[in-house]
């Protein structure tokens, strides 16, 4: 086989093609995980006192879509979720209350207390 540039640019384009295939997996595989855990966050935000809550809009570190806060008060602290724009209607049942605020729990912290359910 010749390597001109036209075989050149089409092996270029099919690894191309091949690497998207692969992200594009990725990205199904991480959105059905969203899903997923979004699925729980639901769940758990019908059993426990919860609210919806708007990320600062000035910290440029989270995406415009990604600035919706799921609160929930379990009896062992405070947790809390982003929640894409596109997935608000998961929780319709909740309420907006910007008046409540993070009580600064780190993801670690976050998922001790939901650990920590079953101890209370």
């Amino acid at each position: 086989m010749k390597f001109t540039l036209k075989n050149k640019l089409n092996r270029v384009y099919t690894m191309l093609n091949k690497q998207n295939k692969i992200v594009e997996d990725l990205r199904k595989a991480k959105d059905e995980a969203y899903a997923e855990r979004n699925k729980l966050v639901c769940a758990l935000s019908k059993l426990f006192p919860a609210w919806l809550g708007k990320h600062e809009e000035t910290d440029m570190s989270w995406g415009k879509e990604w600035l919706n806060i799921v609160y929930i008060q379990l009896p062992t602290g405070q947790v809390s979720w982003h929640i894409h724009e596109n997935l608000l209607p998961l929780f319709a049942h909740l309420e907006l209350d910007t008046d409540k605020k993070w009580d600064g729990h780190t993801t670690d912290e976050k998922y001790t207390r939901l650990l920590n359910l079953s101890n209370k």
